[in-house]
Order: structure tokens, then sequence, then C-alpha cells
């Protein structure tokens, strides 16, 4: 049976679950492969606002919801760890590197995100030798600008290859250093790489390519190139060639290298996208003009309000300063009996459609406490594409009832569980669609299960509804200029 949830469902194939049955998997690649689906598509959600993850499997797992052969796993929206560096994205590795002191290190996102700030912060405001002998050893010693490697494979160029990018990332981002291959990093003897084995004009523009090939993010308006040098020295064994030491000279880089793209997805067109480094980069810092791109590439929306009543620089702050007030101003929880809001919107709707009003209280039933809101489209509200022959949007958010979802999470910080409940209802009839969503389809944790909860949601779409353009959020401006002229009025002359 398909399942119908009003939420994004990625759909992993078949699955292999527990841990005894894994460890008896022949195939350590298709370990692996399942491994890397499960990871990225746990991403992917985590970044686009949570959702669903459908994998086949035959066997039974009490830990998740399980329907038939499909096991469902339930993803919430990423909720940044407020207690140290706030990581807006998740990410399973940063793929920035740098040196600490003989290694190379991946440094983790909050790491990451030191680094970028750092460069951000800073934007805005050898001996020369022709010749070596075998075996010579060399008064150098690996540290944090140092590297030595020795090779003794036969398939030298293809492991250059393979390693090169995490010492340019990791030498880029600290301040430059050498990777000096063909001398032994314990001995500091000189082995070279044998000629028979490497031509040296092949392996300079090998890594020449490979250099260039690497992302980059620039906060400096000049976006140099990454600055790097290749000398061959040749290596000579009782006055005979045989074979050269590469020395590969990375200066100091202004910005970022990256090795590779984050290992960052997002969902696009229903399906698991990478971001690339230029997008990750601006999600990580929230820098406003790459986020717009982003949102509109991606249909991934980020925390960057739209224009509208939040005029001034200052006013994201002031919403989050007033938006309890403005919660129990328009959207008070009470005891009594479900509210329907706007006011004036319902008023309207209730006029020109008889039988509206009886249809909802008969809907929401056996609800009592919570509000209704009700909107010409949310869809429209939000951003997206208004549905046709729709007469009005009906937001319930009750007490012991199941739940606009990827907003609340990356534009207006929810951090709770949010499921959404479609149900289709026609005005001439008391029938709901077939296609409503049963209750149980989502876990007992995502009811709201108390008032706290409800006023800590409608916190949230307090933020969400002031960030959109409608009738909703023209009275939630009203309301919040009021009590910006109510706090100006109550401060002392020399505060103004």
């Amino acid at each position: 049976m398909e399942m119908l949830y009003p939420k994004t469902v990625v759909h992993v194939g078949r699955m292999t679950f527990g841990e005894e049955s894994r460890k008896k998997m022949a195939s350590s690649y298709l370990k692996r492969t399942e491994n890397a689906k499960i990871i990225q598509a746990t991403c992917a959600l985590l970044n686009s606002g949570g959702g669903v993850i459908k994998a086949e499997s035959s066997q039974k797992c009490l830990d998740y919801m399980q329907q038939g052969h499909n096991l469902l796993i339930f993803v919430k929206s990423w909720s940044p760890d407020v207690s140290s560096l706030p990581l807006r994205i998740c990410s399973l590795h940063s793929n920035l590197y740098q040196r600490a002191v003989t290694s190379t290190v991946n440094l983790s996102a909050s790491s990451a995100l030191e680094l970028l700030r750092e460069k951000q912060s800073r934007a805005q405001r050898g001996r020369s030798r022709d010749s070596l002998l075998y075996k010579e050893k060399l008064n150098v010693t690996e540290s944090t600008h140092v590297e030595l490697k020795r090779f003794t494979t036969r398939k030298i160029v293809p492991r250059i290859k393979e390693m090169l990018p995490h010492y340019v990332s990791a030498f880029a981002n600290t301040l430059g250093g050498y990777l000096i291959i063909g001398v032994d990093d314990k001995s500091k003897e000189v082995f070279g790489c044998q000629r028979e084995k490497v031509n040296p004009d092949l392996l300079k523009k090998e890594i020449e390519s490979c250099v260039e090939k690497l992302p980059t993010f620039h906060f400096c308006c000049e976006k140099p190139k990454v600055h790097f040098t290749t000398k061959i020295l040749n290596v000579y064994q009782n006055d005979v060639l045989y074979g050269c030491v590469c020395v590969v000279h990375m200066g100091p880089f202004c910005c970022v290298v990256f090795t590779e793209a984050p290992d960052s997805w997002i969902m696009r067109d229903n399906s698991v996208t990478r971001l690339t480094a230029e997008h990750w980069v601006a999600v990580m810092l929230d820098i406003q003009s790459a986020t717009s791109s982003l949102a509109t590439d991606y249909s991934f929306h980020l925390s960057s309000p739209a224009p509208t009543a939040l005029g001034s620089p200052s006013s994201p702050k002031k919403v989050l300063e007033f938006k309890r007030p403005l919660q129990q101003c328009l959207f008070p929880v009470t005891q009594e009996e479900i509210q329907f809001k706007p006011v004036s919107l319902c008023k309207k709707l209730f006029s020109d459609h008889k039988g509206l009003k009886e249809l909802m209280k008969t809907q929401i039933y056996p609800c009592s406490q919570g509000i209704v809101i009700f909107s010409r489209s949310w869809a429209s509200d939000v951003g997206l594409r208004k549905e046709r022959d729709v007469l009005c949007d009906a937001l319930l958010i009750a007490v012991n009832s199941p739940l606009l979802k990827q907003k609340l999470g990356t534009v207006g910080s929810y951090t709770g569980k949010v499921c959404a409940i479609p149900r289709l209802m026609h005005l001439s009839s008391t029938q709901c669609s077939p296609n409503e969503i049963p209750v149980h389809y989502y876990p007992q944790s995502y009811r709201l299960a108390a008032k706290d909860e409800m006023e800590d949601l409608l916190l949230t779409f307090i933020i969400v509804s002031l960030c959109s353009r409608s009738l909703l959020s023209d009275q939630l401006g009203c309301e919040f200029f009021n009590l910006l002229i109510e706090e100006q009025s109550n401060k002392p002359p020399a505060e103004l």
C-alpha cells in the first residue's frame, strides 16, 4: 500500500537491518552502499524540513514503525545546537582539511565554521636546489607546514592524485606549506620516485589539473586562484639519474579550499541532491545574497525574512522579543473552546459560504482546546503554487491532535517534531476525502500533548507568518508596530 504522507518520502530500496543480520552480509560493498543511502537520505531530510525514509525489509524491527515489508524511519528537521556554535545545516564531513602538527585533519562542522568565520573576517578587515642524492639524509622535519611522503607502490601517479586534494586543502587553509614526495618521513632519506614509474612532466600536469579542480569559496572581491608551485628535483645514484623528488609548495589561501563538495545533501525535485561548496558555505554563514539563490534553486527555505513588515535590520531581533505578546494577543490558547482566527477573515468566509462554520465544528470534534487558523491559500502564503478550486485552507493546532511544516523549522527555528495531516473536505458534504491520512501513521511523540507545546508552536508560527505576504501577516505587522510604539513611548527621554 502506498503511503500518502504530506511530507517528503525518500525510497531507499531494499535494506538489511539488525547488527547480526548485517554481520552475515557477504558483500562489504553492498553494506557500504546501504549505509550511504540511509546516511545521505537522513542528511537530506534533516536539511529539508524532515520527512520519512522508506526502506524495504523482510525483517521485523521493533524500534521502528513498520508496515508490511516496509520500514519507515521518521526524520525531524535539523535543529542547531544553541549551546555551542549554532550549525545551521547537517554535514557528515566538511571536507575542509587543516594541519595539526604532523597530521592532516578533516575539520568537524564546528571547526569548519570557526575557520570560515576567521577567513571571512580576515577578508573584511626554502633553499633552492636542482638535484639530490639517493639516500641523502635531509635536514628537514615534518611539522604543521611540512609533509614528507614516500610511495613504494608502482601506481604512484594515481596515489598522488588520491591524496593530493587533502594536503592542498589542509596547507591552503593553514597558512601554506610543503608536500615533498619521494622522501621517507621517518629516516628523512631521499628515495625519490623511480623514473621507470613516473614521468616528471606528466606528474606536474596531473598535479596542476588536480589543484585547479578543487572547489573554493571566496569572501574577498579579488577571487584569486589557489597559489601553488611544483618543482621536480632529479635524484642521482652514483652519478646516474635514478628518479625524482616532487616538491609542491602551497601558499596560504585568502579564503577556503575544499577537497570536494561537502558531504551534505538536501531534497531537490524529490531527489537527494548534494550541496555545492558555495551553497554549503552560504547556509553555514547565513549569507543573505547566496541564500536567496539557494532557496530558488533547491526549494530549500532558509532563515532569511522576506521584505514585509520587517523592514529594518533590527526588526528580526524585535520579532523574537515580541513573539510571545503577539501570540498571546492574536492566538491565545484557552480552555473553553476551539477558536477560529483571524476573526475578520472567518466572518467573511462564514458569511459568504453557509454551512462552512458548522462543517468545521463537525470535523474538529472531539478537539476542545486549540485554534483553527484560516487562509485563502496557505500555499500562496508560504511562497508555493496555489491549488485551484480551493475555497480556503484551515490549519488546526490543538492538544492531542497531530499537525505547514518545513518553514516552521527552517524559518521559525521550531525544534519539536511536526507532522502534517491533510484532510480534504467538500462544503456540500460532511464526508472527508478517501485520501485522508489516518492519525496512527505518525508516532505518538509527534502529537502536541499540552498547552505549553501548543504555545511553543504558535510562537514559531508568528515568525513564519511575519515573513510571508498575507492578510494574517498584515494583521501581525500592525500589532508588531503597535508593540514597538508602546515600547518607545514608555522609554525615558534620555534613551530616546
